[in-house]
């Protein structure tokens, strides 16, 4: 979560509505600001998706047309999304809006600028900014941080650190008068005891490895449940990687024991309890990119409490996303990796789609993984004009957006943000997109995995979503030194992730070119973060980047040179 707490108070969200001018402006408003959906996940809502709980309204919150979760609704915004589907013709089972994410988010920002004519700090109020006041106004209501997480889909408590305030003697004195060194069996543990450990271990855990075993360690240290395994998907079944206070043949046989809970898919936030013969096993998924990659099986003693389900769900994210962490910094340092091409034939693709429609052909010149699954593609197209390419791109269901950068006589250089193509699948695999071909309508796409990485399951992954997509090649490079010892190498351990998709996308959309080939608010717009947001991660990388290149050189004596 980016941007000031504060931007958007009481008198800044009504400002803000009264600024709307359409029933749509106010209802995409209060669904931020008070359902706290993403703009993707507003495209989604529909009626369908209302239930009632005990005299209470719950939404079913869908991604990519599965629930992802369930999340509080107001009766005063059910009022008015009843109320705008008579008004726009929608059936309970249609989607409410239209129109793509990228729109809705454009829409808040229209009415932002409205709004900052009376209030000139609401200029750069956004979608996300809708979310940060959704979760400000829970947390003042007294709603506990793990279920905030689980109302508002964020994958970490630490996500809402700066909506907290650092507890003060009181609070502290209260929070461990009586706790015991571990929890007595059966009692109900809570979780702000113990995340925040397990969140520092995870981020100080370096690989794959390591990251298991701490999180195992953890759940029964901190955490005090009876046991805990950890086991990854690897082809068609689990394998485990770390267990603590339960043997490998423990694990094994509550494995084929549970097989067809275990085996079942588990959705993205859904905990899942089993009973084995030492006693109730909690069943978590582990989620790597929105796609579950694992189990962590917890032995809970007494069941579990709600919010215990909450933080376990959101553990399973964290820890599937450190592992990601881990193995794509291990692939940037590794000095042999193994390089894969595919070959898609796939028109889903827009790569492949365009090249064969257009008869042109497609070089990929950078890639950005951004947000929301998705990939943002810097594209060299020759044989085709740019205002027959950006139409193309307008048709095709995988594209999110389309801009053009660059205009020549045979072709252009465009911006493409692409939701569906096999290049995701590697990525969230955990590789590094090399090259991106494509003519004919088929697209050679060349792609780095870490040498020890089984590659089977990316395989797999990409031909099983992919049907027209072969593995053409495979063979193992050993990188040059320079690439891993020098400069990158150092900028690896100081750049954050934020910082790195900034610098990229900037670096390959022309920001630094001269004149430039994408404005600040353009390259804002397409990395779905505020301007000033964009600016502070900007300056950041940049600093380090130069910090890099003039103060942490190695010590070597200058080369001399001519002139």
């Amino acid at each position: 979560m980016d941007g000031p707490a504060d931007r958007i108070g009481e008198r800044g969200y009504e400002r803000l509505r009264r600024a709307a001018e359409t029933h749509r402006a106010d209802l995409v408003l209060r669904l931020g600001a008070e359902v706290g959906l993403r703009p993707a996940e507003m495209t989604a809502v529909r009626l369908a998706d209302v239930a009632e709980f005990e005299g209470h309204r719950l939404l079913s919150v869908r991604a990519e047309g599965e629930v992802v979760r369930e999340t509080y609704l107001p009766d005063a915004v059910e009022h008015d999304m009843r109320k705008y589907a008579n008004a726009a013709g929608r059936a309970d089972d249609e989607p409410l809006f239209s129109v793509s994410p990228r729109r809705l988010q454009m829409l808040v920002s229209e009415v932002a600028d409205r709004a900052a004519d009376a209030a000139p700090h609401l200029r750069e109020a956004s979608s996300r900014d809708l979310r940060w006041r959704f979760a400000a106004a829970l947390l003042d209501d007294g709603v506990p941080p793990d279920v905030v997480c689980a109302l508002g889909g964020w994958d970490r408590l630490d996500r809402l650190d700066p909506l907290l305030d650092e507890p003060d003697r009181e609070a502290i004195v209260a929070a461990v008068d009586g706790a015991g060194e571990r929890v007595t069996p059966g009692e109900c543990r809570n979780p702000a005891d113990w995340v925040g450990a397990v969140s520092e271990a995870l981020a100080a855990a370096a690989t794959g490895e390591a990251i298991a075993a701490t999180v195992c360690d953890h759940l029964t240290g901190a955490a005090g449940f009876e046991f805990a395994w950890l086991a990854e998907r690897t082809g068609d079944g689990l394998t485990p990687r770390a267990a603590t206070d339960v043997d490998e043949a423990a694990v094994e046989r509550q494995l084929d024991a549970h097989v067809e809970s275990v085996a079942a898919p588990l959705d993205v936030g859904e905990v899942r309890v089993v009973d084995d013969s030492t006693g109730p096993v909690a069943l978590v998924p582990l989620v790597r990119e929105n796609a579950v990659s694992g189990v962590l099986g917890v032995g809970t003693d007494g069941g579990l409490a709600d919010a215990e389900r909450a933080v376990l769900a959101a553990l399973g994210v964290q820890t599937g996303h450190a592992q990601v962490a881990a193995e794509r910094k291990r692939l940037l340092l590794a000095d042999t990796v193994t390089e894969l091409e595919f070959h898609c034939g796939d028109e889903r693709t827009f790569t492949a789609g365009v090249s064969g429609a257009l008869q042109c052909t497609v070089e990929l010149s950078g890639v950005v993984p951004v947000a929301d699954q998705s990939l943002l593609y810097y594209l060299m197209v020759e044989g085709a004009s740019a205002d027959a390419i950006l139409s193309y791109a307008a048709d095709v269901d995988g594209v999110a957006d389309a801009r053009l950068l660059e205009e020549h006589s045979d072709g252009a250089l465009l911006e493409v943000v692409v939701t569906d193509t096999p290049a995701l699948r590697l990525v969230e695999s955990g590789g590094r997109i090399r090259s991106v071909t494509a003519t004919d309508g088929v697209a050679t796409i060349g792609v780095e995995l870490p040498s020890e990485a089984d590659i089977r399951p990316t395989v797999n992954a990409v031909t099983d979503a992919y049907p027209e997509t072969s593995l053409a090649a495979k063979r193992e490079t050993e990188r040059p030194a320079e690439t891993d010892t020098g400069f990158r190498d150092r900028l690896t351990d100081t750049l954050s992730d934020r910082q790195e998709t900034v610098l990229r996308a900037a670096y390959h959309s022309g920001y630094f070119e001269w004149p430039r080939g994408s404005t600040a608010e353009e390259l804002a717009d397409s990395l779905d973060v505020s301007s000033p947001t964009l600016h502070n991660h900007l300056r950041k990388a940049q600093q380090k980047v130069l910090t890099a290149f003039f103060d942490d050189r190695p010590t070597e004596p200058r080369r001399p040179t001519d002139g």
